[in-house]
């Protein structure tokens, strides 16, 4: 037999190779890419993390699912990795359990899909039914990074293909840390979801955590993502999300002047006297009461009505205002 003919052939799915191996044997996850951004969460999280349970023991797993969530929601959903993707096993092929407010994203807690879905409903003779729930690690999706950065871009985005479906899962990868172990019924209800050649393992001995890595690019998108579904209510806070910045307090009000209108005009409330005497040569009229007296322009007269003195002078009377000029006989 020809040499070419023992060798094991391989084939190519989506961006990742396939290897033969021996039966039942779990294939690594080979491409770099994915491999890389993945290592990356994992040894951040088995480094150290503040997410505990009860018993105060780090969830290594559940900090790698929130740094995953966390880089999806930064780009508008528009991400190739959808981490713990519930699935109901009823339907062939399984169906991913989306969100009801927003339909275009996987629910972010299974298990409440699960439970309206009837997923844990007991059969006719009164016993839980078993296995109808699955949650995978990560679902990777075979849209690839230049063809999301192009949907983010444009703003126009391709919403079906962003579904975790199979015709739109390249990888369903089972993340595994020191100490986690895969079950047979677990390796065989993933490859259900997506196809058996479609089922990878992520170890934390598969990944070099002593190797620095570059941080993968999680700017926030700058074109606007029209979608048609519904945002949630910003005042319903998840665990993994952090709250965002208050906002500066406002200044304290300054007092403010009052306004009394505009200003005195030096020139009012003179006296008929100063007038007289800054006008000289002036002939008037005045009207006091209801007398009417004619002011000639050589005389000066005092004239006293209901108690009050008027003082008029003319311009031969050089004399003070309230000095009386004596006539002679």
């Amino acid at each position: 037999m020809p040499d070419d003919q023992t060798k094991p052939r391989r084939r190519v799915v989506g961006r990742s190779k396939t290897h033969a191996g021996s039966h039942g044997k779990t294939l690594v996850l080979s491409n770099p890419l994915d491999r890389g951004y993945l290592c990356q969460k994992m040894c951040g999280c088995n480094a150290g993390t503040t997410i505990l349970n009860t018993l105060g023991h780090e969830l290594k797993q559940r900090c790698t699912t929130a740094r995953i969530w966390a880089d999806e929601e930064i780009n508008q959903l528009v991400w190739r990795y959808k981490a713990e993707v519930g699935f109901s096993m009823k339907t062939n092929p399984p169906k991913p359990l989306m969100s009801i407010e927003q339909p275009n994203r996987p629910s972010r807690f299974p298990l409440g899909r699960a439970m309206g879905e009837g997923l844990f409903k007991r059969d006719l003779e009164g016993r839980p039914q078993k296995g109808l729930l699955r949650i995978p690690d990560c679902i990777i999706l075979n849209a690839t990074g230049a063809e999301l950065a192009a949907m983010r871009a444009s703003g126009k985005i391709d919403w079906e293909r962003l579904i975790p479906v199979k015709q739109n899962i390249e990888i369903v990868l089972e993340i595994k840390f020191a100490g986690d172990n895969l079950k047979r019924s677990q390796k065989l209800a993933y490859q259900e979801i997506a196809g058996r050649e479609r089922f990878r393992i992520l170890k934390i001995s598969d990944c070099d955590c002593g190797r620095k890595r570059p941080e993968p690019a999680t700017e926030p998108v700058r074109v606007p993502v029209i979608t048609p579904m519904k945002r949630e209510s910003e005042d319903v806070r998840r665990w993994y999300q952090l709250l965002p910045p208050q906002p500066s307090p406002a200044p304290p009000p300054q007092p403010q002047m009052p306004q009394y209108g505009p200003a005195e005009v030096s020139s009012e409330h003179r006296t008929l006297a100063a007038y007289l005497k800054e006008h000289p040569g002036k002939t008037g009229v005045v009207l006091v009461g209801a007398i009417l007296l004619l002011i000639p322009a050589t005389r000066a007269l005092i004239v006293g009505v209901a108690g009050a003195t008027l003082l008029v002078t003319s311009t031969v009377a050089n004399a003070a205002p309230n000095q009386k000029k004596k006539e002679t006989k």
